[in-house]
């Protein structure tokens, strides 16, 4: 594969093909973010940005400034699934960090679906973020792949000029063993049932959602997750 270029999406004809990437990442009857409100966005201050190969944009980031000064909010972020397992999701948010520093931008938030176990070990193992939220059903109904189920989503805070995050930018941070922690589980067998056994994930989600909402109730919060164990770990030292 050639080397990834990593830059600011230019011109309609590029905004255009964010609108295909996000149809082909989350179906054809999701609701796309519009080519000509992300354009506007990006004018007035936020992010939209992507991964090019070949002059091909196969991944993308989209964020704009929050309600709290001087926050980021990056909405969207998706790779194509043929260009997959190629680190350009970590390659994206970093590109993402190094934008946001650069404008005096230290902390960016996002939401993310807390069944999906590749998005948690890339945004909470791989980047550093961190989450004490969690939003039940925060779009309401929505359709593609998660057509019929409730669109749980936890909020997660990244810390920019963290020390451990920037120690995790440079492939420098070595996990330490927390003796204070709660480990909640994600089951085995939840992706392949996706479009599929709707009843499973649903009865999956809820005890997620019971689960995480009664640990941040008692004062945890998601600092880390075990790839090999597909389990978020929660501490009381590094709530968000």
């Amino acid at each position: 594969m050639s080397t990834a270029e990593f830059r600011e999406i230019t011109g309609m004809a590029e905004f255009r093909a964010a609108e295909t990437l996000q149809r082909s990442v989350w179906g054809e009857d999701s609701m796309p973010d519009p080519g000509d409100l992300m354009m506007v966005i990006q004018a007035e201050g936020g992010l939209a940005a992507g991964a090019f190969v070949d002059g091909r944009l196969v991944g993308y980031v989209f964020g704009f400034p929050s309600a709290t000064p001087g926050v980021q909010y990056l909405h969207r972020l998706a790779v194509l699934p043929e260009m997959r397992g190629r680190g350009l999701g970590a390659a994206i948010k970093w590109y993402a960090r190094r934008w946001c520093l650069t404008r005096g931008i230290s902390h960016v938030r996002w939401t993310f679906d807390p069944m999906q176990a590749v998005n948690a070990a890339l945004y909470i193992d791989r980047l550093g973020a961190r989450s004490t939220t969690y939003l039940v059903d925060y779009y309401g109904a929505i359709g593609g792949i998660e057509a019929g189920l409730p669109s749980d989503r936890l909020l997660v805070n990244w810390y920019l000029d963290d020390p451990i995050v920037d120690a995790k930018s440079e492939g420098r941070f070595v996990g330490e063993e927390v003796e204070d922690c709660l480990r909640v589980r994600l089951p085995h067998d939840v992706e392949p049932l996706i479009g599929h056994h709707r009843e499973r994930i649903l009865a999956a989600r809820l005890m997620l959602r019971d689960n995480l909402r009664d640990a941040f109730a008692s004062g945890y919060g998601i600092s880390g997750f075990d790839c090999s164990e597909r389990t978020y770990i929660l501490t009381r030292n590094r709530a968000a």
